[in-house]
C-alpha cells in the first residue's frame, strides 16, 4: 500500500490552532454501544453497521433519549430526518474528524475506470457492482455492499486509481484544500453512506472474506480525503488497516495473542487513535504531535450519514438513490469538472429516472450506464451487442413517446419544449456520446457530435427511437445520403473516433486553438458528392476491424479495402478533406464489537503503486547512487594522479595494457549509456518509451565470463 506521510508544519504558529485541546478522545464504550443499539432500532441496520458508525460519533449520549417507562435508549427526535429533495433519511451527528472516506464510485471519477460495457475490461480497473444490503432472508436494509467479494489486490488498485483521479479533479480548485481546512476548518457537512466492504483475502492458507464498514462520501469526497490526510490517514488504511504502531495500544497481557501489524476494525482503532491524538496535541515530543496540530481545526466535524430512505423508494434501490445528490452536484458542479464526467452524470440521471418509473429494469439501467454487463437476450457478438446498447441510449435520450420526453426534460432541467434550443440539444447529444464511449476502449470528448442535430430538434418533436440495426443502416446508406447522414450522426462518428480516424478530443483548448476539424465537418466531408461510396466502404471496413480486433485498412474510391494498408487520421484528412464552409456561430458535476476484527492482510501492490515505487528507485539512482559512483571515480582518479606524481611518472604508465584498455572502454560505455538514458527519460515524459540495451551491462557480463 502507498503510505501518505502526514501533513506537517515547521511551527505551530503558522495557523491559528485552538487554544484548548480540540480532540475529545474516546467515549465510554457503554454510551457507544447504547447509540449503536438505538440506531439499529431506528433504522433496522445490522449491528455490524451500527457498531462501526457509533465508533466515530463524539459524545453519543447527547443524541439519545429514554422514553418514560422504557429501558431501551432511542435516538432523539430530529437527529434522523428525511431530506425533502431526495427522500433519504439522514443521520446528523458530530464525529471525529477522520470519519468518512472518499469513494471510487464518485461521479467525477467514474470515467477513470474501465466500464463493464467495454471490450475486455481490466478487472483491476473495473468498479465492482454495488447493491443494497440485505438480511439473511433477503429483506433490503439501508446500507451498501458489493454483489460479490472484491479481491484485496483489486480493491487496492481501485483505491489507488481513485486517489490519482481525485488529484486531477481537484486541480480545478484555486486553493489548496488541505491548507484551507487546516486554517479555517470545515463548515459544510459532507454526506456519507455505510458501505460494507467484503474483501477476499487469504489467512493461514485459507480463502477468507473479511468485512469492514467504510463511511464513503456521497458528496465531499475531496474534503473527506483532505481531512484524512490532515489526520495522517489514507482511504487504503481504512480498508486494509491502520498501522498498530500509530495507535499506541497497551501491550498484550501474558497469554494474549500478539497484536497484528494493522488493525481495520473501527471499534478498535477509532477510540485508540482518538485518544492518541488527544494525548499528542499538547506534547511536542509525541510522534503524532505534528499531525494533531495540523488536524486541530477539523478535530471533530458534523457529518451527515444516510441511514435509510422514505417508503416511496423501492426496496433494494438504495444503492442507486444515494448517489442522486452526487449526480446533481456533478451535473451542475461548483468546480469545473471534465465534460465527459458531467455528461455521463446526466445520462445516468436519465436512466435512474427511467428505472424508478418502471420504463427499464435495473439490469438494463446498469448496462446502459456502463456499470454492469449485458442482460440476457443481448447478442453475444460484441459488435451487435454494442449496437443494441447504443440504439437504446439514443432512444432513452430522444424518446418517441411525448410523456417520456417530458420526463427526460424534467430530469435535465430543460424549459418547455417550445423554448428549447441548441443548448438543450447539445446537452442531450453529449450525454449520449459520453455513455456510448463507455463501450469502447478508446474514449473521446463527447463534444465530438456537437451540432449533428439542428437547434430545433427537440422543439420540433424529433426522436431517435427505432434506429435500424447497423448492417441494415449501412446497406441503406449505400443508396441514400440521408441514411448515411443518420448513420454518421448516431454511430459512424463514434466508430471513426474509436480508431482516431477523426479528432477524438475536439473540445480541448489546444484543439480549438489549432483549428482542428469538428465531427460535423468530418461528417459533411464524407457526404460531399462523389465521396459517399468511399465513406460507406470505410464504415464497413471499420466494422470488420471491430469484429476481428485489428486496425482498419484504407479503402479505395470504390469502397474496397486496400490490402497491406492502414487507415489513420492523415489518410482520412486526405481522402475526406476539411469542408471550408463558414460555420454559424452558436453558444457553446472497540471492545465487544460486532464488527469484523479479523486482522487485514496487506494486498500486493497495485500497478500504480509499482510505478510509484519504480519512480522512487529511479530518482534515488539518478540523484544519489549515480552521483556517488561518479564522485568515487573522480576521487580514485585524483588519488592515482597524486600517487603517480609522487612516483615521478603518470598514474597509468606502468599498468597492464589490458587494464588500461578496459578502463577507457568502461568510461566510454558509461557515457554512451547516459546519452541513451537521457533520451529515454525525455520520451517517458510524453508517453511510453523503449529502454535501449545497456552497453555497461554487457561489459560487466562479458567481463564476468572473461571475454574482455
Amino acid at each position: 500500500m502507498t503510505i501518505t506521510e502526514p501533513v506537517t508544519h515547521a511551527a505551530d504558529d503558522e495557523f491559528d490552532a485552538p487554544l484548548t485541546n480540540p480532540f475529545p478522545g474516546a467515549d465510554r464504550f457503554t454510551w457507544t454501544r447504547a447509540f449503536s443499539e438505538a440506531l439499529a432500532l431506528e433504522t433496522e441496520l445490522p449491528p455490524q453497521i451500527t457498531d462501526a458508525v457509533a465508533a466515530f460519533v463524539v459524545r453519543p449520549k447527547t443524541y439519545l433519549t429514554r422514553p418514560r417507562g422504557q429501558q431501551d435508549w432511542r435516538i432523539r427526535p430530529g437527529v434522523i430526518a428525511p431530506d425533502p429533495q431526495t427522500g433519504l433519511r439522514v443521520l446528523t451527528v458530530r464525529t471525529h474528524g477522520f470519519a468518512g472516506t472518499p469513494t471510487e464510485y464518485n461521479e467525477r471519477v467514474r470515467g477513470t475506470f474501465d466500464s463493464p460495457a467495454q471490450p475486455d475490461p481490466d478487472p483491476e480497473r473495473t468498479l465492482p457492482t454495488l447493491v443494497t444490503g440485505a438480511s439473511e432472508d433477503g429483506t433490503a436494509l439501508p446500507y451498501l455492499t458489493t454483489a460479490q467479494p472484491v479481491p484485496a489486490a483489486t480493491l487496492n488498485s481501485l483505491l489507488g486509481i481513485m486517489d490519482k483521479a481525485l488529484d486531477t479533479a481537484d486541480q480545478g480548485r484555486t486553493y489548496n484544500l488541505c491548507d484551507d481546512l487546516r486554517t479555517f476548518g470545515q463548515h459544510t457537512s459532507t454526506l456519507h453512506v455505510p458501505l460494507l466492504r467484503n474483501i477476499a483475502e487469504v489467512h493461514a492458507g485459507q480463502p477468507t472474506t473479511r468485512q469492514v464498514v467504510d463511511l464513503v462520501a456521497i458528496t465531499g469526497s475531496n474534503r473527506s480525503r483532505a481531512r484524512l490526510r490532515l489526520h495522517g490517514l489514507t482511504a487504503e488504511q481504512i480498508s486494509f488497516g491502520i498501522p498498530t504502531s500509530r495507535l499506541f495500544l497497551n501491550d498484550p497481557k501474558p497469554g494474549e495473542p500478539a497484536r497484528p501489524s494493522h488493525i481495520a476494525d473501527p471499534s478498535t482503532w477509532v477510540p485508540a487513535y482518538s485518544n492518541a491524538l488527544r494525548d499528542a496535541y499538547d506534547k511536542p515530543d509525541h510522534p503524532l504531535h505534528g499531525t494533531a496540530r495540523d488536524a486541530a481545526m477539523v478535530a471533530t466535524v458534523q457529518l451527515k450519514i444516510i441511514v435509510g430512505a422514505e417508503a416511496s423508494t423501492a426496496a433494494g434501490e438504495l444503492h442507486n438513490t444515494v448517489f442522486d445528490p452526487n449526480r446533481t452536484d456533478h451535473r451542475r458542479p461548483p468546480l469545473d469538472y471534465p465534460i465527459a464526467e458531467k455528461s455521463s452524470a446526466d445520462m445516468r440521471a436519465v436512466l435512474r429516472d427511467a428505472t424508478t418509473r418502471g420504463r427499464i429494469m435495473e439490469v438494463q439501467r446498469a448496462w446502459l450506464a456502463g456499470e454492469g454487463t449485458a442482460p440476457d437476450g443481448v447478442p453475444s457478438n460484441a459488435l451487435d451487442a454494442r449496437d443494441v446498447r447504443e440504439r437504446a441510449l439514443w432512444a432513452m435520450a430522444f424518446p418517441e413517446d411525448r410523456e417520456h420526453d417530458r420526463e427526460v426534460a424534467q430530469v435535465l432541467g430543460e424549459p418547455k419544449r417550445y423554448n428549447t434550443g441548441a443548448k438543450d440539444v447539445g446537452l442531450r447529444l453529449r450525454m449520449v456520446s459520453a455513455a456510448v464511449a463507455l463501450g469502447y476502449r478508446n474514449r473521446w470528448n463527447p463534444r465530438l457530435i456537437d451540432g449533428v442535430f439542428g437547434y430545433n430538434f427537440i422543439k420540433d418533436g424529433h426522436h431517435q427511437a427505432d434506429l435500424p440495426h447497423w448492417t441494415d443502416a449501412l446497406i441503406a446508406a449505400a443508396n441514400n445520403t440521408t441514411d448515411l447522414r443518420q448513420f454518421l450522426n448516431t454511430r459512424g462518428l463514434h466508430w471513426l473516433a474509436a480508431y482516431d480516424l477523426i479528432e477524438a478530443d475536439r473540445g480541448s483548448a489546444d484543439a480549438q486553438k489549432e483549428g482542428r476539424r469538428s465531427g460535423v465537418n468530418a461528417r459533411n466531408a464524407m457526404l460531399e458528392p462523389g465521396r459517399s461510396v468511399r465513406a460507406v466502404g470505410l464504415l464497413w471496413e471499420v466494422a470488420r476491424a471491430m469484429e476481428h480486433g485489428r486496425p482498419p485498412r484504407q479503402v479505395d474510391a470504390d469502397g474496397a479495402p486496400v490490402e497491406g494498408s492502414r487507415a489513420d487520421q492523415t489518410w482520412f484528412n486526405q481522402v475526406f478533406p476539411k469542408v471550408t464552409k463558414a460555420r454559424a456561430k452558436g453558444k457553446g458535476k472497540g471492545v465487544g464489537s460486532r464488527t469484523d476484527a479479523t486482522p487485514p492482510n496487506q494486498p500486493p501492490p497495485s500497478k500504480q503503486q509499482v510505478l510509484v515505487g519504480a519512480q522512487n528507485v529511479l530518482v534515488h539512482q539518478a540523484t544519489s547512487a549515480l552521483p556517488s559512483a561518479v564522485q568515487n571515480l573522480v576521487r580514485a582518479t585524483r588519488s592515482t594522479v597524486d600517487a603517480g606524481l609522487a612516483a615521478g611518472e603518470g598514474g597509468l604508465q606502468n599498468m597492464p595494457p589490458d587494464s588500461v584498455r578496459a578502463l577507457f572502454q568502461a568510461v566510454s560505455l558509461v557515457q554512451q549509456d547516459l546519452r541513451n538514458l537521457q533520451g529515454t527519460l525525455l520520451d517517458m515524459q510524453h508517453g511510453p518509451a523503449v529502454v535501449v540495451p545497456s552497453e555497461v551491462e554487457r561489459f560487466l557480463n562479458e567481463t564476468a565470463v572473461g571475454t574482455w
